[in-house]
């Protein structure tokens, strides 16, 4: 590997350590943004240039930083990792904070050169560092078909997510599965409240599997498998268009990387929940988008595309369905070249969509989700302002008395989590807010001008996890069946201490690595989506690309709106496009980068 290479990895890998260090020794999480703070900073000093300094220099710098940071450790470090269960991980704790203080400290000998190069806003450092690294890092083009590319991404992904199907067999199905399921044996009534669509999905390979096998548990198994192979299809899929809007073979392989080796990828692609199949429709909308941006008209065959997708995106999660209308007008903007022909299948995908919904759905005798559900956020923000006993008009208190039982509020009210509230008004009355919308807008806005701060934290306890990234959730913890009365049992094929702990432990990995970590955040990629459209929209690049960042940002904001809870699959279909959206972004800035050099 090129010298220069080598040199960058090594500043990666130092920054990378300093910050692990610091963030142990301080006890913040590994979701704190100060850890991205920590890390830009050492990258930078070490990116920076400081041949001045003698050898003894160097070495007295050494002795000095292994010094400071045994002491630091020493008294400091120990109390630090007590927080570890395992006698284990605190020596390896005590390790990397030890190690990291001295990266800190010797590091230092650097900030003199930083200092300078600040005040002088000479920043051409960074900008040789990414000059001499260009060449080394772009690659080359991998020789291989488009097909093969999807096919051997796609054949890796599942391979890395088969050992979680065979420890999970026949699949993870939580409380959401299970009312599912009942629909599939007619215990309950069929309802859109979990997309029909995908039930309906569910019950397809169910009832193939049951005629195949006989048996409900392998039965669930054949669905598990299918969704497995679209979701590495999809993986395998986003894979080809990184290498085509990217160009080398860092971008590709590093997206497949993600794919393949982030544990709560393989987590999720072996349960039953929508918002899987869900995120792989986003994928496949997000790469014809990209195909379309890159190329000229629109053809007719890229019509069908769309309206497919359009649909799919429409009836597998509710909110995506108000993420396509939010789209629609940016949509027919950015690509107005072909209006004609996309505002037409814009209006079939729509057409479609509300006869399914409306029609099609009410003859079959599905339910629609209830009115109740859309009002995680407001019903909230109401129930904050009444457990801080504030001060409210009798006007207004009949109206809500009129609605709910307020006797157990304060027992009830669960800052970050929604439900408990929404079955308090599911058990009075909901159907008066339905009939009286705007009397109750108005109760709701009244209150908001009264008490805006008891608002904003009972929005920020609720939601806040998308926007800010110290949040505290589980994510890929999901395990085996929930008890039930169907047979429905998990049974494993592979197993055993070392599977079950191995398994513990790469899931555990995302709340003990930093940096590595904010891939387990799902605050991170909603920045990371706000700082990619920015990039786009700004001066240079194809502007166009705009709409793939858009459609995310869409999903983001009805998540902000109407969420009942912090959940990591929630943001799942804008985790899982994120390669692509960065690769954009980095082509932006190479091309930045080509004219600035």
């Amino acid at each position: 590997m090129h010298d220069l290479m080598i040199n960058e990895l090594k500043n990666v890998l130092v920054a990378f350590i300093c910050t692990w260090g610091l963030q142990l020794l301080t006890g913040i999480t590994v979701r704190n943004p100060l850890t991205i703070v920590y890390f830009v900073i050492f990258w930078i000093l070490g990116c920076c240039k400081d041949g001045e300094r003698s050898n003894s220099v160097r070495a007295i710098t050494a002795v000095v930083s292994l010094a400071l940071a045994g002491l630091i450790t020493l008294f400091i470090g120990r109390e630090a990792v007590l927080g570890f269960d395992s006698g284990l991980f605190r020596l390896i704790g005590i390790v990397i904070i030890f190690t990291g203080l001295f990266l800190v400290f010797y590091s230092m000998i650097k900030l003199p050169a930083l200092i300078k190069n600040v005040l002088s806003r000479d920043f051409t450092f960074l900008l040789n560092n990414r000059k001499a690294t260009k060449k080394t890092v772009e690659g080359k083009v991998f020789e291989l078909s488009d097909i093969m590319v999807v096919a051997i991404s796609a054949l890796i992904c599942f391979l890395c997510y088969l050992p979680y199907f065979l420890y999970e067999y026949p699949g993870i199905m939580t409380a959401d599965s299970l009312v599912q399921y009942e629909q599939i044996i007619g215990v309950t009534p069929w309802s859109n409240h979990h997309p029909v669509v995908h039930t309906l999905v569910i019950s397809f390979f169910y009832r193939l599997g049951m005629a195949i096998t006989g048996d409900i548990n392998n039965s669930i198994s054949f669905y598990t498998v299918a969704q497995m192979i679209f979701m590495s299809v999809c993986c395998g899929r986003v894979v080809l268009q990184v290498k085509k809007v990217i160009g080398n073979v860092a971008g590709p392989v590093l997206a497949l990387a993600f794919f393949a080796l982030v544990p709560f990828n393989a987590v999720f692609a072996v349960t039953l929940w929508k918002d899987v199949p869900f995120a792989g429709i986003v994928m496949l909308t997000g790469c014809v988008l990209s195909d379309l941006a890159a190329g000229g008209k629109i053809k007719i065959g890229d019509c069908l595309k769309l309206f497919v997708l359009f649909v799919l995106l429409s009836l597998f999660r509710s909110n995506g369905w108000y993420a396509f209308i939010l789209c629609i007008p940016f949509i027919l903007y950015f690509f107005r070249e072909s209006f004609a022909r996309l505002a037409i299948t814009i209006a079939a995908a729509v057409i479609f969509v509300v006869m399914v919904k409306g029609p099609v759905m009410e003859g079959a005798g599905v339910t629609q989700p209830d009115f109740t559900e859309s009002l995680s956020v407001p019903v909230q923000q109401v129930a904050r302002v009444l457990v801080n006993d504030r001060k409210i008009s009798d006007e207004d208190m009949k109206l809500i008395t009129d609605v709910i039982d307020t006797t157990y509020i304060h027992e009830l009210y669960a800052p970050d989590f929604a439900d408990n509230i929404k079955e308090l008004v599911r058990a009075g009355h909901p159907e008066v807010i339905e009939n009286n919308k705007g009397t109750y807008l108005g109760l709701w806005l009244r209150l908001l001008t009264k008490y805006p701060l008891d608002y904003i934290r009972a929005w920020f306890d609720l939601v806040g996890g998308y926007v800010y990234t110290d949040f505290s959730y589980a994510v890929g913890d999901a395990d085996g069946i929930m008890a039930n009365g169907y047979g429905l049992v998990p049974t494993p094929l592979i197993g055993g201490k070392a599977v079950i702990k191995g398994k513990e432990i790469l899931i555990k990995l995302g709340g003990f690595v930093p940096i590595y970590g904010m891939l387990w955040c799902a605050g991170a990629y909603t920045w990371l989506v706000i700082f990619s459209l920015i990039a786009v929209l700004g001066k240079g690049g194809n502007k166009r690309c705009a709409v793939i960042m858009i459609l995310q940002a869409a999903m983001i904001a009805t998540l902000l709106i109407a969420a009942p809870v912090i959940d990591f699959r929630y943001e799942y279909a804008v985790v899982m496009l994120m390669p692509l959206t960065v690769s954009i972004c980095v082509i932006i800035n190479r091309e930045k980068t080509a004219k600035e050099l």
